[in-house]
């Protein structure tokens, strides 16, 4: 009897949602640079032209890919009653994205404006801060000094990343002596977000939010 053929490996079908999470993938590993239409039917194994058939160009495709980040920035836990834990709890969200992500912060800078996860986080955000009773000037405040914190740690630790830990110490050689108490704190300073930073400044911001509340009169 003659021998059957194996069957070649059958690719997964090209679905929206298997090209949003193809576009992820090449940002996470590349950075938003890398992603490009040839690139992306590369890596699907399919033609260019297939990719038009779900999306009309690459700026569709990146709102997809905003919209399936911010999707997460909500979470799953039930909303907490009291509006510091709730506005800790939506920041913390957000700070995992910048963890998971970190590539894609341009991307997920703009999500709250851009897609509609994106603004329903920012209307959560929003509306727990005007029934606490803080004014709209004041509401504006705390979402832009969270919002600077929280995006800005993440800019500095993908920056620090790609800075090489033998670099820092080949530029330190020779001059130990003139710099003794940044020698002292040493090579910590150059890792930005590590375990439990990010909650300790975001809880003192929200203490001093929570002792100058601004609100209505």
């Amino acid at each position: 009897m003659p021998v059957a053929e194996e069957a070649a490996p059958r690719r997964a079908a090209l679905t929206r949602r298997r090209i949003v999470e193809l576009a992820l993938e090449i940002i996470d590993e590349d950075g938003l640079g890398a992603l490009n239409m040839r690139r992306l039917a590369a890596d699907a194994g399919v033609k260019p032209m297939s990719l038009y058939h779900h999306f009309p160009n690459k700026a569709a495709i990146l709102d997809a890919v905003s919209e399936k980040i911010a999707a997460a920035a909500l979470g799953v836990s039930p909303p907490h009653p009291r509006w510091q834990s709730r506005v800790r709890q939506l920041f913390m969200g957000l700070h995992a994205l910048t963890e998971a992500h970190p590539r894609a912060l341009p991307l997920i800078s703009t999500a709250v404006v851009r897609t509609p996860s994106g603004r329903r986080w920012m209307e959560e955000l929003m509306r727990t801060l005007l029934d606490a009773g803080f004014s709209e000037d004041r509401t504006a405040t705390v979402y832009h000094v969270l919002g600077a914190y929280t995006l800005g740690l993440g800019f500095a630790r993908m920056l620090g990343d790609e800075v090489q830990t033998s670099d820092i110490v080949a530029q330190l050689v020779g001059h130990w002596a003139d710099y003794p108490n940044m020698m002292r704190v040493g090579l910590r300073l150059a890792v930005w977000d590590r375990p439990g930073e990010f909650e300790t400044g975001l809880d003192v911001l929200l203490a001093h939010f929570a002792a100058r509340p601004g609100r209505r009169a």
